[in-house]
């Protein structure tokens, strides 16, 4: 899933959403995919510039860089942090329970299993991505 900015409405400015994936574990211990929106609305974010579609401010706690290459692969581990991860170049497959999703560049995915079977992760090709760990440094 590439994440992108879709409009609520024809003609209407009003709000738009930012897709993510959503990696979860559910009550009965499986590893989930849920695909989910952020509403933006407009925002005055930078004045002088025109206003721009802005979501909910989370806190974040620390920035990362991770760097994969092609073939890297693990079945199935457990998100270290709450986080956010950015595909910024290169596919990968993710696993999360019998689900498979293969993502590329643009991606924007809420790691929020960070207790049960975890999810798996195979790069097609080399991969970077940036991760936002959530919540406050830690």
């Amino acid at each position: 899933m590439v994440s992108s900015f879709e409009e609520s409405g024809p003609g209407q400015a009003a709000a738009r959403s930012v897709g993510y994936i959503r990696v979860y574990t559910d009550a009965d211990n499986v590893t989930r995919f849920e695909d989910l929106d952020y509403s933006a609305v407009p925002v005055d974010f930078a004045p002088p510039a025109p206003p721009v579609f802005v979501t909910a401010a989370l806190a974040a706690g620390s920035v990362m860089f991770l760097s994969f290459p092609k073939g890297w692969t693990d079945p199935a581990h457990p998100s270290p942090a709450r986080q956010f991860v950015f595909l910024l170049s290169g596919e990968a497959i993710g696993t999360a329970g019998e689900e498979e999703r293969r993502v590329g560049a643009g991606a924007i995915i809420l790691m929020e299993d960070t207790a049960g079977p975890g999810h798996g992760l195979t790069a097609l090709t080399d991969l970077v991505m940036a991760v936002v760990r959530l919540g406050s440094v830690g």
